[in-house]
């Protein structure tokens, strides 16, 4: 059984997810832009020790890999909210 207020509580933190997705996602399109490479290339290179020659971009690189990170983070919150919403409606 779940109340109005559980399910207002839950459309907030949802929307707070959304928030921070898209907030994440605007950085790593300008990382993107700015290195010119995909998120998912910059990781397994920057993982792969493949970028530590640039010493100009280490600022950048960890920034980027920090936000990378975030994001996977919040994308799981919102998938469990999104999951428990699934739940109220049965």
């Amino acid at each position: 059984m779940h109340t109005d207020e559980f399910e207002i509580s839950l459309y907030r933190e949802l929307k707070i997810c959304g928030n921070a997705i898209h907030r994440i996602n605007k950085f790593l399109v300008r990382m993107e832009q700015k290195h010119g490479m995909r998120t998912e290339v910059f990781i397994e290179e920057y993982r792969n020790d493949k970028l530590a020659n640039n010493l100009n971009h280490q600022s950048d690189y960890r920034a980027w890999e920090a936000n990378y990170e975030s994001l996977k983070r919040w994308q799981n919150l919102e998938r469990q909210y999104q999951e428990q919403f699934r739940i109220m409606r049965i």
